[in-house]
């Protein structure tokens, strides 16, 4: 019975915490509590950060060490969560999180993202966050890797042993061209 109140209420608190998307005003309900894929560019920042913060404590075992959010402005900025493993706080295992933000309709919007850490865990991350098969140790094994998700292209580097993850957005180039098409849907719905 527990699991299905607070099934119930993750559901319901991701449906009002978003305000800003490219598909609004649809919300973007998550219907399994186990599914945490989403496009991350171009939401609210607030929903995506909890989204990645719930799959990173309940599917990877890990939980936020730090953040920083003196960079975040009036204008936005850049917002940094470090996540370490719930179990071993040695510090290899870390996973850094630098969100690139801009405001949109007075809400802190992400425009791209930046993870970096140890080399297990960003794989890890890659694969069960967006639910890819891709391979890492065959055939290819160091050849950067990039998959869509809704209009995000998320890319992961192997950089000569110090890898990272980018999720830039694929359909808007700027901030600007994204608040234009967010007003117009607005002002339709």
């Amino acid at each position: 019975m527990k699991i299905i109140i607070f099934s119930c209420l993750l559901i319901v608190s991701f449906v009002n915490a978003q305000e800003v998307s490219p598909y609004y005003p649809a919300k973007n309900v998550v219907n399994d509590p186990y599914d945490f894929t989403s496009q991350i560019t171009y939401f609210d920042m607030n929903y995506i950060t909890n989204n990645i913060s719930e799959f990173l404590t309940y599917r990877m075992n890990m939980t936020v060490t730090k953040t920083d959010n003196s960079k975040l402005l009036h204008d936005g900025g850049s917002y940094t969560i470090i996540y370490g493993d719930k179990i071993a706080q040695s510090g290899n295992a870390n996973l850094v999180f630098n969100y690139t933000i801009g405001i949109v309709d007075n809400v802190y919007t992400i425009k791209s993202l930046k993870i970096t850490g140890s080399k297990e865990r960003l794989i890890s991350f890659f694969v069960e966050f967006w639910q890819t098969s891709k391979n890492f140790t065959s055939p290819s094994g160091n050849s950067d890797i990039s998959l869509l998700t809704g209009q995000d292209v998320a890319k992961f580097y192997f950089n000569k042993g110090k890898p990272y993850i980018t999720v830039t957005n694929n359909t808007y180039k700027s901030l600007d061209e994204f608040k234009v098409y967010f007003q117009n849907l607005k002002s339709k719905s």
